[in-house]
């Protein structure tokens, strides 16, 4: 069984070469983010992925919305997407290895199997987080005042540059970086990772969502970060409500990698 593959990214045009040559359909451009006219993506780089990802591409609601990452999808035929070079919190094959993933993605040998996302809402921002969400100071050298919430309990007020709060992939990421925990794919939880704390002691937490983290004091602006791209400015006052959204289809070959892994 052939698939029709989507390709996105960086090489896209060379890909959907290597694709027909295998004998499958290949689309690329704005069309390959319509999942009525693809199986399957192959997102070649990380502004791909997340391209794929805002878009609703392998973004469905199942009846495993807040499972963690590691379980098959419950949706057969539905789109998936293929990480390609983009990054360790998001696991797929390395760009040396997209020659054989593309071969096994023309001829339908992949497995589906889901990441957890986060859904992140603030003020009139509402999207989706496959690796963290933060919260910086717009200005260098300042810092503001952020308060932690889990499911509508107090955790700590803490000063510092900002805050990020990472899935179980992307505790591997900015926030492994930043000095934070690392969780197993299957956790089922947040590691929370002040940035530069203004603190002697170091802080950190592993918690449950729902969470919130919310802006207390009017220091300095203060950017909202979804896997890195800014979505606006969080105002003081007006929580960040983080929790668990529906699963991100993944397609796996031969030569994918867990996502988080090195």
């Amino acid at each position: 069984m052939t698939a029709r593959v989507g390709v996105l990214g960086d090489g896209a045009d060379g890909a959907a070469d290597a694709i027909r040559d295998a004998g499958s359909e290949a689309v690329t451009g704005e069309a390959a983010l319509d999942e009525s006219a693809v199986d399957v993506v192959a997102a070649i780089g990380e502004a791909a992925v997340l391209d794929a990802l805002a878009a609703g591409v392998g973004v469905h609601q199942t009846a495993a919305s807040a499972s963690t990452s590691g379980q098959h999808a419950e949706r057969p035929g539905s789109t998936s997407v293929l990480p390609v070079a983009a990054g360790r919190e998001y696991g797929g094959v390395e760009r040396d290895d997209l020659p054989d993933a593309l071969t096994a993605l023309a001829a339908g040998d992949y497995e589906v199997r889901e990441r957890p996302t986060l859904s992140v809402t603030a003020g009139e921002a509402d999207v989706r987080a496959l690796a963290d969400v933060m919260l910086v100071t717009d200005e260098p050298a300042r810092i503001s005042e952020y308060a932690v919430a889990t499911r509508g309990r107090s955790v700590d007020e803490v000063r510092a540059d900002g805050v990020v709060v990472a899935t179980p992939a992307g505790s591997h990421g900015y926030a492994a970086d930043a000095g934070g925990p690392l969780l197993s794919a299957d956790a089922g939880a947040l590691a929370v990772v002040p940035i530069s704390p203004f603190r002697v002691e170091r802080t950190q937490w592993v918690l449950d969502a729902p969470a919130s983290l919310e802006v207390v004091r009017e220091d300095a602006d203060v950017a909202l970060l979804v896997d890195g791209r800014e979505h606006g400015l969080a105002e003081p006052g007006v929580p960040v409500e983080l929790d668990w959204g529906a699963p991100f289809e993944v397609a796996v070959v031969a030569a994918s990698r867990p996502a988080g892994f090195a």
